[in-house]
């Protein structure tokens, strides 16, 4: 905890962050170890992210909301990918089956959402990340490449798939978009 304070500058960036680890260290470890099945990878994730998130605390008004904690979410599940792609050498599986079996939501409060955002929850993992930093965070895409750690042409290309992905679940859903 001392080493994440140290980024820091102000008492009340410090106040926030640690309100910030005490809510969600715990959620943040069960997220990346669903990815990464490994206690040491999954603490290291937990690391990295509680790092990346102490460039975005300005942008956390409330630490106890589902947004707040879909962010930290996405932020830990990002750190976990990475890792998991630096491990992968060692493992015959692919993203494509880790991501099939990964279905942490971070227990979103799903009562009142509208199917648009219901359709978003729904869309894989790699999408729905992208989605809800943009349009959830309003951040972008050059800051979702920096939180991801992706190229923003990266961001880009999976705006649009994601896009025509949510349409067909739109439809699905009986939700017929013009244009």
């Amino acid at each position: 905890m001392l080493f994440y304070l140290s980024l820091l500058d102000t008492e009340e960036e410090k106040s926030k962050f640690e309100q910030l680890y005490y809510q969600y260290s715990k959620l943040m470890y069960l997220c990346a170890w669903e990815i990464l099945r490994d206690e040491q990878l999954a603490e290291d994730a937990v690391h990295e992210a509680f790092i990346k998130l102490t460039k975005y605390l300005k942008k956390i008004d409330e630490i106890k909301c589902n947004k707040t904690k879909r962010f930290v979410v996405i932020v830990v599940e990002s750190a976990a990918k990475d890792i998991w792609r630096k491990e992968k050498r060692n493992s015959h599986e692919t993203w494509e089956e880790v991501e099939r079996e990964y279905h942490f939501t971070a227990e979103v409060n799903v009562s009142g959402i509208t199917v648009i955002e219901e359709a978003i929850l729904k869309l894989p993992f790699t999408y729905r990340q992208i989605f809800q930093l943009k349009y959830g965070w309003g951040y972008a895409n050059r800051e979702i490449a920096d939180v991801l750690d992706m190229r923003e042409g990266t961001i880009r290309q999976r705006l649009a798939r994601g896009k025509k992905l949510l349409q067909e679940l739109l439809e699905d859903a009986g939700v017929h978009m013009n244009g």
